[in-house]
């Protein structure tokens, strides 16, 4: 495989799986012994990777969240698929033995030894998600236990014969229940996730938390959701999700620590919130900024034609019907110690959530004063308006998630995407 082909891999696949990542221009040329096909630099802010160990070059991809062990793993196990099918398949399929390359690989990053099973699950999903039943979208979520080495027989048939039949699309769904297999993919019970105290997940959107709680020691869920995701969860945390047709890798802890702002709660709870509309599917724009920066958006409080954000819409002096409701509903609570079901609705908002970094919510469904030049669509636009004052994250409505941080020229830089 030639550099520029597999640099055409990593650009198109790689990348959009490590959300964030950006390829650089150039080939580098590789030590006189590969050891990894992956390998992290420069404190994890760049990975270098190869096709194989004996090539004689690499990629590099760099992104301002930091990268780690696990992610190297995980590009490992997908370019080792990738490059053992691409030169056995003409071009004309390339693209789609790519695509199930990455999705084999992901499986054995999760379980090697299981990896065939859990790719037929997927397929599975896939095939349901183009189906209805009774009128509806099923949805569904099976655990698998690593630990559990029951095979299947007589009493325990395959998940993959109990998939394929029109019953089991009732008997299972992607927040309340779910059915537990073994290893072996041997079906063994079923599972109620609502009988189980949800506790707050810092790492899951919150409509899914009961099942991302119940993914801890050998257990992994796959969840396909009625918008035909698909989400995988481990070590109780959200782990991959296929949306749009792609799949994404979170890699939660490195997110939360590249956000501006000077409190580790505040931007947990952000973080949070970013998870909870984006599977919400209803867009938003959310922004905290610096004490010192207020000024800079609230002229003459709100009063000056310069000022990005309308005495309207600010709670501390609320003046609009908006306002005065919102700051009622709020009544002076910081936006970390609201809970995660109203700060989802309030970002839900049209218009702009903005606090500041101590968590003080400045104003709610801000109608924000663009700047001259703006481009794309509104909450864009907003969002690189307030970025250079702070940190903004604009949420679309189809999930994908942009977030800005102010840079010292005052010009904003992508912190990171999900």
């Amino acid at each position: 495989m030639s550099g520029e082909e597999f640099r055409t891999i990593v650009q198109n696949y790689i990348c959009p799986i490590l959300a964030g990542s950006v390829i650089t221009p150039e080939l580098l040329n590789a030590e006189n012994k590969i050891h990894s096909l992956a390998a992290l630099k420069n404190n994890g802010q760049s990975m270098h990777i190869s096709p194989t160990k004996k090539a004689g070059y690499k990629i590099e991809i760099r992104r301002n969240q930091p990268f780690n062990s696990e992610d190297t793993k995980l590009v490992e196990a997908i370019v080792t698929q990738i490059v053992s099918n691409s030169n056995k398949t003409p071009a004309l399929y390339q693209e789609r033995i790519i695509s199930y390359a990455i999705e084999v690989g992901l499986c054995k990053f999760l379980c090697a030894p299981a990896y065939a099973m859990l790719a037929n699950i997927l397929d599975g999903f896939e095939s349901w998600s183009a189906r209805t039943y009774e009128g509806r979208k099923p949805t569904f979520t099976i655990v698998v236990d690593f630990e559990d080495k029951q095979e299947v027989d007589k009493q325990h048939p395959s998940i993959l014969d109990v998939l394929t039949e029109d019953f089991f699309a009732p008997l299972s769904n992607s927040v309340e229940s779910g059915i537990l297999i073994s290893a072996q993919g041997a079906l063994r019970e079923y599972v109620d996730f609502s009988q189980d105290q949800i506790a707050n997940n810092s790492y899951a959107p919150s409509r899914f938390m009961s099942v991302a709680n119940y993914a801890e020691a050998n257990k992994v869920c796959f969840t396909l959701t009625n918008n035909g995701e698909v989400l995988i969860f481990k070590n109780k945390k959200l782990f991959f999700s296929k949306r749009n047709g792609g799949w994404s890798y979170y890699n939660h802890d490195s997110t939360v620590r590249i956000m501006a702002g000077s409190s580790t709660e505040v931007k947990r709870a952000m973080y949070e919130t970013i998870l909870d509309v984006s599977f919400s599917r209803t867009g938003g724009c959310l922004a905290a900024v610096p004490l010192a920066n207020e000024k800079n958006l609230i002229k003459d409080g709100g009063k000056s034609v310069d000022s990005i954000i309308k005495c309207d819409d600010l709670l501390a002096h609320p003046s609009s019907v908006k306002s005065r409701a919102i700051s009622r509903l709020v009544q002076g609570k910081k936006f970390q110690d609201i809970s995660r079901t109203m700060r989802k609705e309030l970002v839900g908002i049209d218009g702009a959530t903005i606090l500041n970094y101590q968590g003080e919510i400045l104003a709610v469904g801000a109608i924000i004063k663009i700047s001259g030049g703006s481009t794309g669509g509104g909450r864009l636009a907003a969002t690189e308006t307030l970025a250079p004052h702070g940190t903004a994250i604009k949420i679309s409505a189809d999930g994908m998630v942009k977030a800005f941080n102010a840079v010292k020229d005052g010009k904003p830089e992508v912190a990171f995407k999900l």
